[in-house]
């Protein structure tokens, strides 16, 4: 088994992908907290010598550097779970990546602003218009992933696969928050199968302050 370690912090969406595949796959890891252990990402250690990104997350496996959390997800599932998290027909592993490149481009464009302007914002300096905007296009993006789900219990069909994590990442952010949701029984059904998850819920919601 390689030894690997992962550095980030728990709060961030992105590292609890990569915690998430880990976890999922019950692989032993070490934890370097970004926050307490190097300080924040721009430490010049870390930039130096594990991800002159200044991001998080970044795993390290058996001295070789991984950054991109769906890169992560996308190295452990097929190395680690071929055919169940990284499923063996072409077809079905291209609708993974689908759901995996939405939370990246689609959703997380719209996702980004809104959480910051509720969560990381005073209630007194919210663009609250500009916050408005963002939060319809977020509606949107949730809307299609409600159809996309609907008749199916996971992103692909029946069966979790590794595009079921970004997705189901973003997902709880957007039924964390505070927001008037629009109606969506296929979405909120989803919500409900992946909160069956011990690894869900334990690391992934999570208060969002």
């Amino acid at each position: 088994m390689a030894k690997m370690t992962l550095y980030g912090r728990r709060t961030s969406i992105n590292v609890q992908k990569a915690l998430w595949a880990l976890r999922e796959l019950e692989l032993p890891f070490d934890w370097v907290e970004a926050d307490s252990a190097i300080g924040w990402p721009t430490n010049p250690d870390y930039l130096q010598n594990l991800n002159p990104n200044g991001r998080v997350p970044t795993l390290v496996i058996d001295g070789t550097i991984l950054h991109q959390s769906n890169v992560i997800v996308r190295y452990l599932a097929q190395t680690y779970s071929p055919g169940k998290l990284w499923p063996n027909d072409p077809l079905v592993r291209a609708l993974s990546d689908v759901w995996m490149d939405w939370q990246q481009t689609e959703c997380y464009q719209n996702l980004t602003p809104v959480f910051w302007g509720l969560i990381r914002t005073p209630p007194e300096k919210r663009d609250l218009a500009q916050l408005k905007v963002q939060t319809e296009k977020l509606h949107d993006n949730f809307r299609v992933l409600d159809r996309a789900v609907t008749g199916k219990k996971y992103v692909t069909g029946d069966t979790f696969t590794m595009g079921d994590i970004p997705a189901g990442a973003a997902l709880y952010r957007y039924m964390a928050m505070d927001l008037d949701r629009p109606a969506m029984p296929a979405l909120e059904a989803y919500y409900t199968r992946l909160q069956e998850r011990p690894v869900y819920r334990a690391d992934i919601m999570i208060p969002l302050s």
